[in-house]
């Protein structure tokens, strides 16, 4: 009887830890082979989408260049067209706008019906021969372009770019040709390298790196089709030679406005060098997959074990929604960036437009469960496009897709939006998603590339859509950037600015309609920058009042007007009324009505010589504003409601705030589009109805942006108060405003 073997635990452990090893080894062999085949296949066809995307991208340059031709030979069209000009006065007008023609247009040729043509120096030729007759002259074609043709003037080489012209009956008279030389297209279209071309329809090349071969036909097409197999498509070239006798697939695309073709060709060698470089270190890269992947399996299990142990394992997931948190998603984008240097990225930036409305109105326990269900919504779209998804704060979502075309990309998006929205439609409760996007390619060498700053270019861009209701999305582009310097510009100077006296006020008088004199004026404030310029309130107002600077302006203007008014009094100039503005921000009523009269008082204004210009808002509550009207009357001022009846302002404001005033909005004025200001019956039963409105309620009435002595007429004959506008005066300075006070008190 043999003696039994027992095996102690450190030797039972050891030959656990070799199975497993083996197992771990043979599946990351099967794993590695087949990664590797799949990743072979994968970046074979990521060049011959590569390839593809090349020539379409080109091509839609070339239709750019081509539709910019088109908008170049309309200025000239539009002198002509439906205008049954004669010969004489159609030669006369090419003469005159000959020296308007740019490249690379030469000249501007017109001929009739018949074909005689003629251009700006005389010279007459028939043009029935020519292959763009009959389409323009029968109507066929609205906008032609040829192949290249030899001038019948000077033999020379070039195309023509040719429009109908219509009569007044719109009939075709006539046909308005643009020459260009052949030489001079190939310096208007952009650079190219050796591998594309642009041929016309009769295989002649309009456009080729090397300037000897154009004009010349290239014919790549007698040559066999070939098919390059993708797993996403097959893609269809021809297997052709390039003008240096290199073996080429070629890659094509027909232009959208020219008979044209555009070819991208990429030698054989390429596809058969990468299937070797990839067959060669095959081998190479399973062995260390295999023993990195076990290493990487082995070592991870251990550190994971150790960190639950010694409770250091950070959590990177949000616990309601289960996706990563922005911290450990920003630190995988970046790395995806670093990665893939030279590729394209789509940042999004996602949140639910009113989410704290929804979660005050229907509860926490609701509005979490909306947030699970769109991030369930967001998780299966970016899943589609192997993509990055975390949850930012609160409703906040970020999405990071590598992506191959931004033009594709843009076109995915919209797909997915229009599916999201007729989702949601479905759920419980009313909701609506927007988003900020913000590319990254490596020609943009602005920033140094992280996906922090294309989350805060992308949330820029959402902030800009934040008023408008019906707009879900915005694109950071080249304006937002130049808006957002600019405002970062105007947030790091405002407080030097308004030490330096920077900001000033003008002031825009009142006119009584029954009188013609000035009763008063409305403070004005304007800005003007050593930097920027002369700047007019709509460029920085809205910013301020964002960041809130627009409080301290506020009173700035008030010292302004009342330095002014103590001027005035102290000197015996004559004196009348200033109305100044109060911004919606000044959301304490005591402390503003505390410092408002505390300024008045500081420089001795008699209360009856100011004004209040107030602004109803829906971010400023009715009870704020009849506070601040009520506080102001007691101290004697007398209050307006400005802009009244636009839509800030409603009609039921005015049993709850006891304004002295009611201030019109220009709008009234022009809600038409009749010449000289004058008005629809509509419009002018409106205006009086708003403004007996106003004597009813024994307010007094006074519109702004009266520019025309129809309107001005009508006004005076519904016996409304004041006025101003620039029928009488625009804004005027200090010096200004004294000299036209004088003339008009």
């Amino acid at each position: 009887m043999k003696k039994k073997f027992y095996i102690n635990s450190n030797t039972e452990r050891f030959f656990s830890f070799a199975v497993s090893l083996v197992l771990i080894l043979v599946l990351n062999i099967v794993i590695a082979k087949t990664l590797l085949t799949k990743i072979e296949d994968n970046h074979k066809a990521n060049f011959i989408s590569a390839c593809d995307e090349m020539v379409e991208d080109y091509a839609f340059t070339v239709d750019t260049r081509l539709r910019q031709l088109e908008s170049r030979l309309d200025l000239f069209y539009a002198k002509i067209a439906y205008k049954n000009l004669s010969i004489e006065k159609i030669q006369e007008l090419l003469l005159k706008e000959q020296p308007n023609i740019k490249d690379p247009f030469t000249q501007i040729v017109y001929a009739d019906k018949n074909g005689n043509s003629w251009n700006a120096l005389g010279h007459y030729y028939d043009v029935t021969d020519r292959e763009y007759f009959e389409p323009i002259i029968s109507g066929k074609s609205t906008f032609y372009v040829s192949n290249i043709l030899e001038s019948k003037e000077d033999g020379l080489s070039g195309l023509s770019f040719v429009r109908p012209i219509y009569s007044d009956s719109h009939e075709v008279i006539g046909m308005l040709m643009a020459t260009c030389p052949i030489n001079k297209l190939a310096e208007y279209f952009e650079k190219t390298n050796k591998r594309f071309a642009i041929q016309d329809k009769n295989k002649k090349l309009i456009l080729h790196y090397e300037p000897k071969w154009i004009n010349w036909v290239y014919s790549p097409w007698k040559y066999a089709d070939k098919t390059l197999h993708t797993p996403e498509r097959d893609y269809h070239v021809k297997e052709s030679s390039s003008t240096d006798g290199k073996s080429v697939y070629v890659f094509y695309r027909q232009s959208e406005v020219a008979p044209w073709t555009i070819s991208y060709s990429v030698p054989a060698e390429e596809f058969t060098n990468l299937e070797r470089a990839q067959k060669s270190y095959q081998n190479f890269l399973i062995e260390i997959i295999v023993v990195v992947l076990s290493l990487i399996f082995l070592l991870e299990i251990w550190v994971h074990s150790f960190l639950e142990r010694h409770q250091l394992l950070s959590t990177n997931v949000d616990s309601l929604t289960h996706l990563w948190v922005r911290s450990y998603f920003e630190k995988e984008a970046n790395k995806l960036l670093k990665r893939y240097p030279n590729s394209k990225f789509m940042l999004i930036d996602s949140d639910i437009r009113g989410f704290k409305f929804i979660n005050q109105q229907y509860g926490e326990a609701k509005a979490n469960k909306l947030l699970f269900y769109f991030s369930k919504l967001l998780y299966e779209n970016t899943k589609l496009h192997d993509g990055l998804l975390s949850r930012d704060y609160a409703d906040h979502f970020c999405v990071f897709i590598k992506v191959s075309s931004i033009h594709k990309a843009m076109h995915f998006f919209k797909t997915d939006l229009e599916k999201m929205n007729a989702t949601t439609k479905n759920y419980d409760l009313p909701f609506m998603p927007k988003f900020g996007i913000a590319f990254y390619a490596p020609k943009m060498q602005d920033e140094i590339p992280s996906v922090q700053l294309l989350i805060s270019r992308a949330s820029f861009a959402k902030s800009t859509i934040k008023e408008n209701a019906l707009q879900q999305f915005a694109i950071y582009d080249e304006k937002l950037l130049r808006k957002s310097k600019e405002e970062n510009f105007i947030e790091t100077h405002m407080e030097s600015a308004l030490l330096k006296n920077e900001f000033f006020v003008m002031y825009q008088p009142k006119i009584a309609l029954a009188t013609e004199r000035v009763v008063g004026a409305e403070a004005l404030v304007r800005w003007q920058s050593p930097e920027l310029g002369y700047m007019p309130p709509n460029s920085f107002v809205p910013l301020f009042e964002r960041n809130n600077f627009i409080i301290k302006l506020d009173f700035y203007v008030y010292e302004q007007v009342f330095k002014f008014l103590r001027k005035c009094l102290d000197e015996n100039e004559p004196i009348v009324p200033i109305s100044v503005n109060v911004s919606r921000n000044h959301d304490k009523p005591e402390k503003f009505v505390h410092d408002f009269t505390t300024l008045l008082k500081k420089y001795e204004i008699p209360s009856k010589l100011v004004e209040v210009e107030l602004l109803e808002r829906a971010t400023l509550d009715k009870n704020l504003l009849r506070e601040i009207t009520v506080m102001l009357q007691k101290e004697g001022l007398r209050v307006a409601m400005d802009d009244f009846g636009s839509g800030e302002s409603s009609l039921n404001m005015l049993s709850t705030i006891p304004v002295n005033i009611l201030k019109f909005d220009r709008s009234f004025l022009f809600a038409n589009d009749a010449e000289r200001g004058t008005l629809d019956e509509t419009s002018e039963s409106f205006i009086e109805t708003l403004v007996d409105l106003g004597k009813n309620l024994k307010k007094e009435t006074i519109f702004e942006g009266v520019e025309t002595e129809e309107q001005r007429d009508f006004l005076r004959k519904i016996k409304c108060d004041q006025v101003q506008g620039y029928f009488y005066s625009k804004p005027l300075k200090e010096d200004e405003f004294m000299e036209f006070l004088k003339k008009h008190r």
